[in-house]
């Protein structure tokens, strides 16, 4: 009848996709829940958002997430390349500064190599005043005593090691998380179709 039409639940179009967390990770990345038993998530659900919830809304949300996911594990993919080839750049640059040392201490004549042009290398005797050039980025260069170049090279070298640790250890908390977000669809899409076949063999 109208009446029951009307007085009937209005169902979810939408779901937020924090219903589907279970909480974060030390740095902030969401976690997925596993769903254990779908008839009870799918209760679950309808308590929490006083509606029916219908299964197509559960696994777009979940396809929701599960792009998030993907997005997170590109920008931290970037991340980690960028990484892995900071960590042997700094290290390159204690190298040469820990040679740099060693010749002023026995007083030997630093000779280099530089760039003219394409192909093409000058060489030069170096003054060696104690001091070096680090290099910054975001064009910015700026002049240290080797003591003070070796403090900042060993802390930025740590803080990229440390970095590039975390990277990969959030990296492969998303994947396992991408994983759960998989199986929870399929496990929704074939509890929605067994129980589509339960309703068509009882008519």
């Amino acid at each position: 009848s109208n009446e029951a039409k009307n007085t009937a639940p209005k169902e979810s179009e939408t779901l937020d996709t924090s219903l589907l967390l279970k909480g974060r990770s030390t740095r902030g990345i969401p976690e997925v829940i596993f769903i254990e038993d779908v008839k009870s998530f799918l209760d679950l659900l309808e308590q929490k958002t006083n509606a029916p919830v219908p299964v197509e809304t559960v696994i777009g949300a979940f396809n929701e997430l599960y792009s998030k996911y993907k997005l997170f594990e590109a920008n931290l993919d970037q991340t980690k390349a960028n990484m892995k080839a900071k960590v042997p750049e700094i290290e390159r640059s204690l190298e040469l500064l820990a040679h740099l040392v060693t010749s002023c201490e026995e007083g030997k004549e630093i000779k280099t190599r530089y760039s003219v042009a394409d192909t093409i290398y000058g060489t030069a005797k170096l003054k060696d005043e104690g001091n070096v050039f680090v290099w910054l980025g975001a064009n910015v260069m700026l002049e240290y005593t080797y003591s003070e170049a070796s403090e900042l090279l060993s802390k930025s070298l740590s803080n990229a090691k440390q970095k590039l640790k975390e990277t990969s250890e959030d990296m492969e908390f998303i994947r396992n998380n991408t994983i759960t977000v998989e199986v929870n669809m399929a496990r929704i899409f074939n509890w929605d179709v067994k129980k589509r076949r339960e309703k068509e063999q009882q008519k």
